[in-house]
Formats: structure tokens, sequence, C-alpha cells
């Protein structure tokens, strides 16, 4: 076949698309098979005409063409399918909240896009690699429960692949900021509530702060420092799976500093009021016996 595409349509280099447009409709009629079946040379023709067309319409083909000629299009055809592009990393830091709830974000991601100019076949202005690079926002959906080192994947957010391969992905790796209050085992989550000593004693209703706000704990008199208290239900939400985990409440008994002298008083007549000792068990390894 003929290389000079401008030539088999009898147009300039110059040529405008209305004008490339018209030759090809022209001579197309002229060398269609369907008014040439048994002239051969007329079929090859109207095979030139249509590559031709093809090529100088589309303004990136032609670009390509007016740069490195038909030889652009031989290295094309003589390479490999276009390949997929890499994968891209992003990692983001999130608060303790957005892990347990979810969260969207749009993430400003850098990568490389095909080129332009040569639409990925190779040119000087991207030093033959066909791709050039672009920073992108990319909208990004964290689902709930997720926890440090999790991956979430967004298809075809990543690099351009070559000679028009499909895009990699978008990989976020998430990194969740520790909370004042809570800590984090898998999906249960585990707090300390400091109480007055009074309501160790006697028994209380308190106000417990959660992942899903406050709930009320209720503590049965004769709570000890340390013990701990389950709340069902009330942890992170399971990433892979339906409902939460729990959220476990250790007590701490905050025991009062700084007494004056009537305060001394009355426990002192509360220790006497109160006899029980809490080292009873120990009682029996006094002077070193076993």
């Amino acid at each position: 076949m003929r290389r000079d595409y401008y030539g088999v349509l009898g147009v300039s280099v110059s040529a405008s698309q209305q004008e490339i447009r018209q030759a090809y409709r022209r001579l197309a009629r002229q060398y269609s098979p369907d008014v040439n079946v048994w002239d051969r040379e007329a079929q090859g023709l109207f095979e030139e005409i249509s590559e031709a067309y093809r090529i100088l319409s589309d303004s990136g083909a032609r670009s390509l063409y007016d740069r490195f000629g038909q030889r652009a299009f031989r290295r094309q055809a003589a390479e490999p399918p276009g390949q997929r592009g890499e994968d891209v990393y992003v990692p983001v830091e999130l608060s303790f909240a957005d892990a347990a709830h979810g969260v969207g974000l749009t993430l400003n991601v850098e990568r490389f896009r095909s080129c332009p100019r040569c639409a990925g076949g190779g040119c000087p202005a991207c030093r033959d690699r066909g791709l050039e690079s672009e920073i992108a926002e990319v909208p990004v959906a964290i689902p709930s429960g997720v926890d440090t080192g999790a991956q979430i994947h967004v298809a075809g957010e990543g690099h351009a692949g070559s000679l028009g391969g499909p895009r990699g992905d978008l990989i976020v790796i998430t990194r969740v900021r520790e909370h004042p209050f809570f800590t984090r085992k898998g999906d249960n989550v585990h707090c300390e509530l400091p109480v007055t000593l009074g309501e160790s004693v006697l028994g209380a209703r308190i106000r417990v702060p959660t992942l899903d706000g406050e709930t009320a704990l209720v503590l049965p008199p004769g709570t000890q420092s340390g013990q701990v208290f389950r709340l069902r239900g009330k942890g992170m939400r399971r990433l892979h799976g339906d409902g939460a985990g729990d959220m476990y409440v250790m007590v701490r008994v905050s025991i009062p500093g700084g007494l004056d002298a009537r305060t001394q008083a009355i426990f002192r007549e509360l220790e006497r009021l109160l006899p029980e000792t809490p080292r009873a068990d120990y009682e029996r390894f006094r002077g070193g016996a076993a």
C-alpha cells in the first residue's frame, strides 16, 4: 500500500478536516466495492482510502503520522498488545472515628497518563515512553472498621498502561491514629473508666462514651477497681462481615488525696465499722509459714 496518506486522498498536508472528509466521500463513492465488484485494483484503492481517512480524521493519529510517518504505526503493530499499568500505592492517615464509621476522601494521586501528543506511541515530548505524569483527584470510599495496614483497592485509578493497555489500580494503605480514650484489639474496643470511691462502694449509673455516642453503664454496689464490664456490639464494625465487636470497660477507682482532718476522721470511723480485711488470705503466710 502507498504510505502518503495525504496523497491517497489527494489533499495537502494542511487540509482541514472538512476537506479531508469531502475527499474521502468522493473517492469512496468512486472506488466502492459495491460498484466495482469485479475490479480488484479498485478494491485495493478503496482499502488505502479507508486507511488514510481513518488516520487523518483522528487528530491524535494525524499528529502522530505528521511527526513520524507510517513508521509510528508499524512500531505499534509490531509491539505486543498494551500492557496493564502498575498499581499506585498511597498512604492515608485516619482518625479513630473515621476508621470506625468510614469516610469519603478525595486524594491527589500522582500517576502516569498516556501522552496526549502521541497517543501513547512514544514521541520526543514524552522521551519515547508514551507516558507523562499527572496529578489526578480520585474519590475513595474508606469502609467502616478499617485498621492500620488495611489496603483499599480502587480499580482503574493507577498508572496508565503502555500502548493503550488498561490502568493499574490505586491501593490506599491506612494508618489509624491513636485515641485518647479508646484502644483497639481486633474488632473489640477497650477503655478505662475512672469512678469515685462512693460510686464503687454504693453502686452507680454512669454515662459512658462509645463509638456511637453515650450509653448507660450500671455499676453494682461493691464494684472493684480493675473489674471489667462488657458492652455487646459497641466495638468496631466488622470490616468483612455483619455486626460489630464488643466494648470492654475497666473500672479504675479514684482514691481521694489531701483529706482534711474531718474527712480523715470519717474514714477512720468507716474502718472501725467495717472490720473486714482484704488481706485475710495472706494471714497464713505470716512468720514464714508454708
